[in-house]
């Protein structure tokens, strides 16, 4: 699985990564990371830095809403929530680390990555935030299995 966590003004223009062979990363601000999985650490993200509860976090409208597909879903497009934008927006590093450790200690994760490792997708993800938030931006990801 391929994970690619990008920017864009709208769910429309996030479709059109879908027409790219290159998918997001040629046409918007993008982030791939291979272990974080939208529809599992996402909510769980969310919850920690929001305080809600992960089931809250995956109940919001726009949580893994399914914005376009290719084939037989083999590429697809979801959406994150904007308070998942927004908490991201707001970390500092000390928040950033704390949300390395939390998702280090994912039982989906089982050890495979640790808090160091984990730290420059917190990061990159953050950076993405505060790059959309501003403008109005909506943060997507490109899952192609």
């Amino acid at each position: 699985m391929r994970y690619d966590y990008f920017t864009a003004n709208s769910d429309e223009d996030a479709a059109r990564s879908l027409e790219s062979p290159e998918g997001p990363a040629s046409l918007f601000p993008t982030a791939a990371f291979k272990r974080i999985d939208p529809f599992m650490q996402v909510p769980r993200a969310e919850a920690f830095l929001t305080g809600s509860t992960e089931e809250a976090a995956a109940d919001k409208p726009r949580s893994m809403k399914l914005v376009a597909e290719a084939g037989e879903g083999e590429v697809t497009v979801v959406t994150l929530t904007d308070d998942f934008r927004d908490a991201l927006a707001a970390t500092d590093e000390a928040r950033r680390r704390e949300l390395a450790e939390f998702w280090s200690g994912a039982e989906d994760l089982s050890g495979e990555a640790g808090p160091e490792e984990l730290l420059p997708v917190v990061d990159g993800l953050a950076a993405l935030a505060k790059q959309a938030k501003p403008t109005g931006g909506h943060l997507y990801c490109w899952v192609s299995v």
